[in-house]
């Protein structure tokens, strides 16, 4: 009974201490690898099937709750392909302080592979705050990308997770 009473009580307060996770707000410096272990040549890119691989993404919170960003995602399959995001994320309940948030970002981007192309991208997810300076996350979205030769492409159900760290 006792080990039972002993192992209860640490897990409440394991529990307890991650519910009260402090989130980073307004002056607070962002890093986050976003799709670590997608491979270059298998996932679903902005043009389609060929490209993806780790994004690399910086961000600052002007208020507690809107942090502008900027993303480069470079990748190596037949052709060095790179991709540029710049975008907002808006924290759906202002004042939310809670360890697990909503959000939403928007986002313009510029892709190059030989064939340039712009677009825009509009995403929903969710972000778990374990301490002040560490999280991870996850998005679904949208996009439409236009490039120099072709059809538009509309990317619908794009999905990314990430780790993130405040500073």
């Amino acid at each position: 009974m006792r080990r039972t009473m002993t192992a209860l009580a640490l897990s409440s307060a394991l529990v307890a201490g991650t519910a009260q996770a402090e989130v980073p707000g307004q002056g607070t410096f962002a890093l986050s690898i976003t799709d670590l272990f997608s491979g270059p040549a298998v996932a679903q890119g902005p043009l389609g099937t060929g490209f993806s691989g780790p994004t690399y993404n910086a961000g600052y919170f002007v208020t507690d709750d809107i942090m502008p960003y900027g993303s480069l995602t470079i990748s190596s399959a037949e052709d060095t392909m790179f991709l540029l995001r710049g975008g907002s994320r808006f924290y759906a309940i202002p004042g939310d302080t809670g360890s697990l948030r909503t959000f939403i970002d928007g986002e313009l981007l510029f892709f190059s592979n030989g064939m340039d192309a712009v677009g825009l991208g509009g995403n929903f997810g969710m972000e778990y705050h374990v301490s002040r300076h560490f999280s991870v996350s996850g998005r679904v979205g949208l996009s439409l990308v236009n490039p120099d030769e072709g059809d538009t492409v509309f990317n619908l159900g794009t999905a990314s997770t990430a780790v993130n760290f405040y500073f």
